[in-house]
């Protein structure tokens, strides 16, 4: 607390009448004086914090991803603060770095309501809403199970015009839809 603020704040509470004013100034000033010899007050004016430049102290990979990634999302303000947070993520891979655009791009193209404002970079950062356009395993065993549909689907369709032609040329395209197939169920 600086000087200033306590004699105010001693003053404020006393609330000395107008002929006491000076009374109370100088009993604060000298309290305050008494405090700093006692190591309880500081004769030092403060000084405001010098800040740190989060973004220099990115090493040339961050720095190159995360230049991507302020491009890429859709709030520009506090780019220090989303450096910080960006230097804070734990050994990042290049892949965890463009899923982390990849979602940011997500949310810059996503509506929002009006009124409402766009989380800031580094608490989107902070609280990992990356992970919110992560694809579920669900999402994953829908897609194999659409893939495993359309390969069945063309398989009996080939075996139909086989059947009802026998022509020997199809004999190779249903082997191929058949290994094709029996991969994909392979997977899991």
């Amino acid at each position: 607390m600086s000087k200033k603020r306590f004699v105010q704040t001693v003053i404020a509470r006393s609330l000395p009448t107008h002929d006491k004013r000076q009374a109370a100034l100088d009993y604060a000033e000298g309290l305050w004086d008494w405090l700093t010899t006692k190591g309880y007050g500081n004769a030092e004016p403060s000084q405001p914090r010098q800040g740190m430049d989060y973004y220099r102290a990115l090493d040339s990979r961050q720095s190159y991803y995360f230049d991507k990634f302020w491009g890429t999302y859709n709030h520009k303000q506090g780019r220090n603060e989303a450096a910080m947070r960006w230097g804070q993520l734990v050994d990042p891979t290049d892949e965890f770095y463009q899923f982390i655009i990849d979602a940011a791009r997500k949310e810059a193209s996503k509506q929002i309501q009006p009124g409402q404002v766009r989380k800031m970079a580094q608490g989107w950062l902070h609280e990992q809403r990356y992970n919110d356009y992560q694809p579920t395993t669900a999402s994953k065993d829908a897609k194999k199970g659409q893939l495993i549909q359309k390969l069945t689907s063309q398989l009996n369709g080939v075996k139909t015009l086989y059947d009802a032609g026998r022509d020997e040329a199809l004999l190779p395209e249903i082997e191929k839809l058949e290994n094709q197939l029996r991969e994909v169920r392979k997977t899991a």
